[in-house]
C-alpha cells in the first residue's frame, strides 16, 4: 500500500488516497525529517537531541519513545504496516529508501534532465507553501530555505521554456504565481517584463519594473540588480527578446554529495553554536573593530 506524504505548505499523510491521522506535532516533524533523510541510519541517542536540543539526554530519548509509538499506532490504524516504512531497533531509527512510498519534496528536489513543460508544471505545484508551515524546529529553518530554492529553480525554469516558446500569457500567469509564493524574486520580475513586450505592451514593461522597484526598495532596501536594468532598458529600446532570466543559485540535494576536506568541519549542521567554538569565528576583526 502507497503511502504518500505531503509537507509543502501543510502535514497530510494519505494511503491509497485515504488520510492518516497523526495529530501530535512532534510526531510529525519526526516523521518528516525521517521521510526527507530517507535511507540515512540515525542512533536513537543522536536523532533524540536533535529533534529536543533543548531536553535533557534521558527526557529527549524518553520523547523519541513516544513519538515512534505514536507514528506506528497512527500507520497501524490507516491499515498500513508501519515495518514497510519505518526501521527501529534498540540502536537506530531510519525511513526505509525502497519503501513504497510518494513525498512531494522529493518531486522538487529532483535533478536531472529537464522534464517536459507540463510535467514541470505539475512539480511546482506542489509547492504549496513553505515546508510545515508554524513548525519552529531548529532543521525546519535550513530545510525551507533550500526547498525555497529549489522551488525558485523550478519556477525559473519554467518560466525560460515558456518564454522560449513565446507562451505570453502562460509567462504572466506563472510569473505572478513565483511573486507570490516567494520572497519578490527579480528573475520573475524579468518574466514579466519579457511576457509583456512580448504582447507588444510597453506601458506593462515600465509599470512591472517601476513594481520591481518599489518591492526591492521596501522590503529590503535595495535597487533592482544591474540585469534587471540592463533588461529594461534593452526592452524600452525595442531590442530583440531574451530568453534567459538568470538562474538562482545551485541547489545540492545533501550535504553528503561530496567527500568532506580533511579536519573537522566548521559547520556543525543543526547544532547551534557557543563560546567554545570562536575559534570557527575570523575574517572579520577590521570591521569589528571599526563598529
Amino acid at each position: 500500500m502507497s503511502l504518500e506524504i505531503y509537507l509543502l505548505g501543510q502535514f497530510k499523510l494519505q494511503a491509497n488516497h485515504l488520510p492518516i491521522e497523526l495529530p501530535s506535532r512532534p510526531a510529525q516533524s519526526l516523521l518528516a525529517y525521517l521521510a526527507l533523510n530517507a535511507g540515512l541510519q540515525h542512533r536513537r541517542e543522536k536523532l533524540a537531541s536533535f529533534i529536543w536540543p533543548e531536553a535533557a539526554e534521558p527526557n529527549a530519548r524518553g520523547y523519541l519513545r513516544r513519538v515512534l509509538w505514536q507514528i506506528r499506532k497512527s500507520f497501524s490504524s490507516g491499515s498500513i504496516a508501519w515495518e514497510d516504512y519505518l526501521q527501529i531497533s534498540d540502536i537506530e531509527v531510519a525511513f526505509r529508501e525502497d519503501a513504497d512510498y510518494w513525498l512531494d519534496a522529493n518531486l522538487l528536489l529532483a535533478r536531472g534532465q529537464a522534464p517536459p513543460v507540463d510535467d514541470l508544471i505539475e512539480i511546482v505545484q506542489l509547492y504549496r507553501g513553505e515546508l510545515l508551515p508554524g513548525f519552529y524546529d531548529q532543521w525546519t529553518v535550513i530545510e525551507r530555505e533550500h526547498l525555497l530554492l529549489a522551488y525558485n529553480q523550478k519556477m525559473n525554469l519554467l518560466l525560460e521554456v515558456l518564454i522560449q516558446s513565446s507562451r505570453w500569457d502562460a509567462a504572466l500567469e506563472w510569473g505572478e504565481q513565483w511573486l507570490q509564493m516567494a520572497y519578490s524574486p527579480e528573475p520573475a520580475f524579468r518574466a514579466l517584463m519579457i511576457a509583456h513586450a512580448g504582447l507588444g505592451d510597453q506601458g506593462m514593461v515600465s509599470a512591472t519594473y517601476q513594481r520591481c522597484r518599489q518591492i526591492l526598495k521596501c522590503d529590503l532596501g535595495l535597487d533592482p540588480a544591474p540585469e534587471t536594468q540592463q533588461l529594461f532598458q534593452q526592452l524600452v529600446a525595442g531590442e530583440a527578446l531574451p530568453t534567459i532570466l538568470g538562474l538562482p543559485e545551485p541547489v545540492t540535494t545533501s550535504i553528503l554529495d561530496e567527500q568532506p576536506g580533511p579536519g573537522l568541519p566548521p559547520y556543525k549542521g543543526l547544532e547551534y553554536f557557543n563560546t567554545g567554538d570562536s575559534g570557527l569565528f575570523f575574517g572579520r576583526e577590521k570591521l569589528t573593530a571599526h563598529l
